[in-house]
């Protein structure tokens, strides 16, 4: 069995984020030890794109083999691994069953140390299943959020009818002062619901910015 060391991980149940957008709020942790598997990239692209269910003999091979930093002390990750096709490589955990239950990527650091270090390493071949394959979303994690607060910012003010604050903040993204709120709080949305671009990027942190106390 080959293992890699510490190295950071940020576990989802659909989607493994890349790296850079990873945020404050993530729970990463530190894997001290994790099993490193080098599969085929036909597999790789499977275990990507799928969820998964591994066989027994795969699964009792990894059995708590992954260490993971609990404060000053070490725990055991019951059923995880780190794959790579010696282009890409990414983690998936498993349940007692064999199931894909969540998934991470790597920091760029720590990805490009895995690909210099698996080329002498042997293939593994793994017997699968395919399962469901996993929602596709090019949308980037950043772009979501930032949309998500603005909308349910401008929701609120139209509600509440702080026509004040919605005027000042339709002006500093559109650079027009509009007295129509019902123009204002349509306009927004309608380019939340077409574009992302630094203008709203802009409005996503003057309204952050609004809500921090001097």
């Amino acid at each position: 069995m080959n293992y890699y060391y510490d190295v950071i991980l940020n576990w989802n149940e659909l989607r493994a984020y890349d790296f850079y957008e990873w945020n404050d709020f993530d729970s990463l942790e530190l894997m001290r030890k994790i099993p490193l598997i080098k599969i085929k990239h036909k597999t790789f692209l499977d275990f990507l794109t799928h969820n998964i269910k591994v066989d027994p003999d795969f699964l009792e091979m990894i059995k708590d083999k992954t260490l993971i930093s609990d404060k000053k002390d070490l725990k055991r990750i019951e059923y995880a691994a780190l794959f790579t096709d010696t282009k890409n490589v990414f983690a998936i955990e498993f349940n007692k069953e064999g199931k894909s239950i969540s998934r991470s990527k790597l920091l760029l650091d720590d990805e490009l140390n895995v690909l210099e270090v698996i080329y002498g390493l042997k293939e593994t071949n793994i017997e699968y299943e395919l399962e469901e394959r996993l929602p596709i979303d090019h949308t980037l994690r950043q772009e979501k959020e930032a949309k998500r607060l603005i909308e349910i910012e401008i929701k609120n003010l139209y509600e509440n009818k702080e026509v004040a604050k919605l005027k000042y903040l339709y002006y500093e993204y559109k650079k027009e002062k509009v007295e129509d709120i019902n123009y204002i709080y349509e306009n927004i949305m309608h380019d939340l619901d077409t574009k992302f671009n630094k203008e709203i990027l802009k409005l996503y942190y003057i309204i952050k910015l609004s809500y921090h106390k001097v």
